[in-house]
């Protein structure tokens, strides 16, 4: 092989820095960045728990299994060179601690956030609050406490009709899970510096802490306007498009950007008229819509609710985003 084909035999790779000093040092960082929280604990747990906590953290940044990197098995294992051995059972009595809260890291998670905001303030920039939500499947689990139906995404994403093969069921497939939602603090610069997860809350559609959606999203968004006001601009995809949240928006007086669905029509100069069509009728990206609407109810509601709603005046773009601007003030976001 070797006298037919030019084979160059490569050294060994070796980093461009020392392993050693690179994880010390992203260690360090981790400390400082875990530091208040730590601070925190130490009021209410065990320094033993708290050192099993930064340990299971690292455990969880060093191997990143996204499949069984949570199993409490497979994060014992992780733990075991980490630590003195044991590593299941040491993250076992963390959790198990009646004096331990997940109220800990929320608390901690809203806090960084918010003096980010504060930060931004002081330097006359301003953040974007991004809203996901989604659900967590747990086909196999039964007994877990707090799970209820989900929508499976995944069996969804399987059964797509697929040119050759049978049709597929077409009602949604139901599996064991929870709901989850979450608020991201994002810069409009990069020299804003990394996104923050400000916080993010699981819900359950069954049992005695049954929830709704909309419900867990109030709950968010007070917090949000109590903590930030108008300091930060809320940002939602089309799930969150309807008349009740518009109105709630409206209620908080917040800045938010709202991606609106095509086929809801809106109230438009007196008629209802699907949304894209009034896009399509603006002269340019960016330009003011008009609704005809007298002052105080200058803007646009649902064909669901198609009554005058006090919402501030709407700006469209043609890629389908609406952008709220203030009533009395020049086209911007509000």
């Amino acid at each position: 092989m070797s006298e037919k084909y030019l084979i160059v035999s490569e050294g060994e790779q070796v980093p461009p820095y020392d392993p050693k000093a690179m994880a010390e040092g992203v260690g360090m960082a981790l400390l400082g960045f875990l530091g208040p929280l730590l601070l925190e604990l130490d009021q209410w747990l065990d320094k033993r728990l708290i050192r099993t906590l930064v340990q299971a953290i690292e455990a969880i940044l060093t191997f990143r299994d996204r499949v069984n990197g949570l199993l409490l098995s497979e994060l014992g294992s992780y733990l075991d060179p980490i630590g003195q051995g044991g590593g299941t059972k040491r993250l076992s009595r963390l959790l198990h601690c009646p004096k331990w809260t997940a109220l800990f890291i929320e608390r901690f998670l809203w806090w960084r956030a918010s003096e980010q905001v504060k930060q931004w303030e002081s330097q006359g920039e301003e953040g974007l609050v991004i809203w996901d939500s989604s659900v967590w499947e747990k086909p196999e689990s039964l007994k877990s406490e707090g799970l209820g139906p989900v929508q499976s995404s995944k069996a969804k994403r399987l059964t797509h009709i697929k040119p050759g093969y049978y049709t597929p069921p077409g009602k949604p497939i139901s599996v064991p899970g929870l709901h989850w939602i979450g608020l991201l603090l994002v810069g409009v610069s990069l020299r804003q510096g990394p996104a923050l997860l400000a916080i993010m809350r699981w819900w359950t559609a069954r049992g005695w802490r049954a929830s709704f959606a909309r419900d867990e999203d109030k709950k968010l968004l007070e917090m949000a306007s109590t903590s930030w006001g108008r300091l930060v601009i809320h940002v939602f995809d089309r799930g969150y498009a309807s008349s009740r949240w518009l109105g709630a928006l409206y209620h908080y007086a917040t800045r938010f950007v709202l991606r609106w669905r095509h086929n809801y029509h809106l109230l438009y100069q007196g008629k209802l008229k699907a949304a894209w069509k009034i896009a399509a009728s603006a002269k340019k990206p960016g330009a003011v819509v008009d609704c005809g609407m007298p002052v105080e109810a200058n803007g646009s509601v649902p064909a669901s609710s198609p009554s005058p709603c006090a919402i501030p005046t709407i700006l469209i773009c043609h890629c389908g985003w609406w952008w709220c601007g203030a009533p009395a003030a020049s086209p911007g976001i509000c």
